[in-house]
Formats: structure tokens, C-alpha cells, sequence
């Protein structure tokens, strides 16, 4: 089995009682909602993966960030070649604002995200949640007050 170590940064953006996710286009979390972020590239700050990775994925530009939190998960699974795969996968997670308009990036990016969604806060548990995001959601959402 091959095994490997991945290191992810991802940011929560909470928008009119909408949370911002990604569908997952590949990997352990396929077919999953998760967080919009990715893997951070050989000298590259938590930082500038976050802004990188949110382009990518959601088209948004990202105008400020706070950490909230990291966590990890480690998880078996088969790849598209059906090879067994082992991931000790460590997530680094931001609250995130963003900058100029709302428009967000609907279809697939070609490699990760199968396109970006707004998922109303009430209806969170109607979907699947990759199981390194779900508890950082749901213990962000304890913590802010929804308008």
C-alpha cells in the first residue's frame, strides 16, 4: 500500500446563513463536499496556498484570514486505478473574507473540484461532509452568530 503524508490548506466562508464548499472530483473524499483549499507547494506559506488554492477553486479572491484551527485524519481507500492508498491527511483552516464581488466558480477546475457551491447552514446535514472538514464546520458554526 502506498502511504503518504498531505498537508491541506483550506478556509471557511459563511455568506448570507450559505457556507462556501467544493464537490470533490477525486481522492479519498471523492464525491464529497469539503472545504475549498489544497495542498501547499514546495515554499509556499499557508498563506499564499489559501489565496492560490481559492482562485483556483472558487474564483473568489480572498480580501483577509484568520486561523481558527488544524486538525487531521488518516484514511484508506482505493485510487481511480484501484490501487490501495493510505493518507495521513493534517488540514490547516482559516475563517476567511472576501474581497470584491460574490460570483463564485460553478464548474470543475480540472483537477480537484468538481465546482464550488453556497450549502444554506440548515441543510448541513443533508449532505456529505469529507470527514476532515465536518468537525471544523461544525465547531466554527458554534462559534459565530448567524444574521
Amino acid at each position: 500500500m502506498n502511504k503518504k503524508i498531505y498537508i491541506g490548506v483550506y478556509g471557511i466562508i459563511i455568506n448570507e446563513g450559505k457556507i462556501l464548499l467544493i464537490k470533490k472530483a477525486r481522492g479519498p473524499y471523492k464525491g464529497m463536499y469539503d472545504l475549498p483549499g489544497g495542498g501547499v507547494e514546495y515554499g509556499e506559506s499557508f498563506e499564499k496556498t489559501l489565496e492560490r488554492e481559492f482562485i483556483e477553486e472558487t474564483g473568489i479572491e480572498i480580501k483577509s484570514f484568520k486561523f481558527i484551527q488544524n486538525n487531521q485524519f488518516t484514511v484508506e481507500y482505493k485510487n481511480s486505478k484501484g490501487e490501495e492508498q493510505g493518507l495521513h491527511h493534517v488540514g490547516i483552516y482559516y475563517s476567511v473574507e472576501m474581497g470584491g464581488d460574490n460570483n463564485i466558480k460553478t464548474g470543475a477546475d480540472g483537477e480537484d473540484s468538481l465546482g464550488a457551491e453556497y450549502i444554506d447552514i440548515k441543510k448541513l446535514s443533508d449532505v456529505e461532509i469529507s470527514p476532515i472538514a465536518r468537525p471544523v464546520v461544525e465547531s466554527f458554526l458554534n462559534t459565530i452568530t448567524l444574521t
